[in-house]
C-alpha cells in the first residue's frame, strides 16, 4: 500500500527519507482516481520495503494546502520527487501497473546492489570498496554523520551523492 501522507509527515517522508518519491495526490470521489487505485496500491506493495523509493498518496480533500502548494489543480495528479528534489516533476505517463513500474524502476528505483554491483557508477563502486574495507563501527558512524547532512541544503547532485552513500551504508550494514 502507498504510504499516506500528510502536512505532517510529507516533508520528512519525501524530501528526508533519502528516497525518490512517487506521489498521487487525489479525491476519494474522483473517477479517474478510482479507476487508477489498484494499479498504485499495487505499486505501493511492491516498493513497500525498498530502500530508496517511496510510493506516496495525498488526499487533497484532507490536505488543501498541501496540495495547493504542489499545483495541484486536477485530479488525480501524479508527481515524482527524485531524491533531494523539493519540486517535484508532473508524471504524464500511463496509468498501468506496467506503466507505473517502469517509470518508477527508470526514474527513481537506485540501480547500486552491493552484492551484485554491476549497476553501479564508478564513483559508487569505490565508496563500496572504501567502506567493506572499514570496520562495523566505522560505517556505522559514517552512516551517523551522512543522515546528519541529508536534512540540511545542498546543490541536488550532492544530495543525491549524499542519499547514493547512505543506501550503500545501509546495504553494508
Amino acid at each position: 500500500m502507498p504510504v499516506v501522507l500528510d502536512s505532517k509527515n510529507f516533508e520528512n517522508e519525501v524530501f528526508n527519507s533519502g528516497k525518490g518519491s512517487f506521489i498521487k495526490f487525489y479525491a476519494p470521489w474522483c473517477g479517474h482516481c478510482k479507476a487508477m487505485k489498484p494499479a498504485w496500491d499495487d505499486l505501493g506493495k511492491h516498493y513497500l520495503a525498498s530502500s530508496s523509493v517511496l510510493i506516496g498518496d495525498v488526499d487533497c480533500t484532507q490536505e488543501n494546502e498541501l496540495c495547493s502548494k504542489y499545483g495541484v489543480s486536477g485530479y488525480p495528479t501524479i508527481k515524482y520527487f527524485p531524491a533531494g528534489d523539493k519540486e517535484g516533476k508532473p508524471y504524464n505517463g500511463g496509468r498501468s501497473l506496467d506503466d507505473l513500474k517502469k517509470f518508477t524502476e527508470d526514474n527513481l528505483e537506485v540501480k547500486c546492489d552491493v552484492k551484485d554491483p554491476k549497476g553501479c557508477t564508478d564513483k559508487e563502486k569505490k565508496f563500496i570498496e572504501t567502506m567493506q574495507a572499514k570496520s562495523a563501527e566505522d560505517r556505522s558512524k559514517e552512516l551517523t554523520r551522512l543522515n546528519g547532512m541529508a536534512a540540511g541544503s545542498m546543490k541536488p547532485e550532492l544530495k543525491q551523492w549524499l542519499f547514493q552513500r547512505i543506501n550503500i551504508l545501509k546495504q553494508l550494514a
